[in-house]
């Protein structure tokens, strides 16, 4: 599939996209599905955003205008209720997810290189020179344009890159996730909607989804590093006690930025 110019137009058109045949199926349905700018923005019914009229389209250009990492649409239906719309089939019909599905979990099980990559650009998925995907590392199949990996970068195996979160209800997030140049992603990293600039670093096992949007240039998170301690009467934490958050170093101007920053 040809590449748009930037992920940010990636994404308007996967919305775009979206919207329109979001709109024939909530016609079939009769269904109220709904847009909004961010999940604290008022959502809109989908009918008043038809890009193929032009009062709709100025709608929708407005609402897409800037940069966002995702965009969430909700009223698709409870599992209970017979009109409900599936999110799968918000996107695309069966007929074009399906080669897409197989052709980006198979490339999952090759080793990393050239050819793997060859694979998921393919599918849509933009990745640099020398960039390195390992065996198991699981890349989202349901908006792969929306992902972007820079030069010289390391997914490790088992790390979870997504485009999309369902989060029941009949509520489905859209997001871009944005890698940068040089980039190392270490075993069993999960991500989504966020912008990672060059030279991050993120340890084993991290998840940074959603607490953080973006993570700067040179920042290198971890969850809390274990504490080792000869004091044999060291008090454990105790059953059921939550795990700390990610945390992100990188110096005053490169911290990562926070969900809940990002909201203020």
């Amino acid at each position: 599939m040809p590449a748009l110019e930037t992920i940010d137009d990636a994404l308007r058109a996967a919305v775009t996209r979206i919207v329109r045949r979001g709109i024939k199926l909530s016609r079939k349905k009769g269904r109220t599905i709904t847009l909004a700018r961010s999940s604290a923005a008022e959502p809109v019914d989908i009918r008043l955003l038809d890009p193929d009229t032009p009062e709709g389209r100025e709608r929708l250009t407005r609402m897409l205008r800037g940069k966002t990492n995702y965009y969430p649409f909700a009223g698709l239906g409870r599992l209970s209720e017979k009109n409900r719309v599936h999110w799968t089939a918000l996107n695309r019909p069966l007929w074009k997810r399906l080669p897409l599905s197989c052709l980006m979990i198979g490339a999952m099980f090759f080793r990393g290189g050239d050819l793997k990559n060859r694979l998921y650009r393919l599918a849509g998925v933009r990745i640099g020179k020398d960039t390195e995907i390992m065996q198991a590392a699981w890349i989202d199949h349901f908006c792969p344009e929306l992902i972007e990996i820079g030069e010289g970068s390391l997914i490790g195996a088992f790390c979870k890159i997504s485009s999309h979160a369902y989060e029941g209800a009949g509520k489905v997030r859209i997001g871009l996730v944005k890698i940068g140049d040089g980039c190392v992603l270490a075993s069993g990293v999960s991500l989504a909607a966020i912008r990672i600039g060059d030279g991050v670093r993120v340890l084993p096992n991290t998840t940074l989804s959603p607490f953080f949007v973006r993570l700067h240039r040179n920042s290198t998170v971890s969850t809390v590093p274990p504490i080792v301690s000869r004091d044999s009467e060291c008090p454990s934490p105790p059953a059921g006690a939550p795990a700390d958050p990610p945390v992100a170093s990188g110096g005053p101007e490169e911290n990562a930025e926070s969900d809940l920053e990002r909201r203020k």
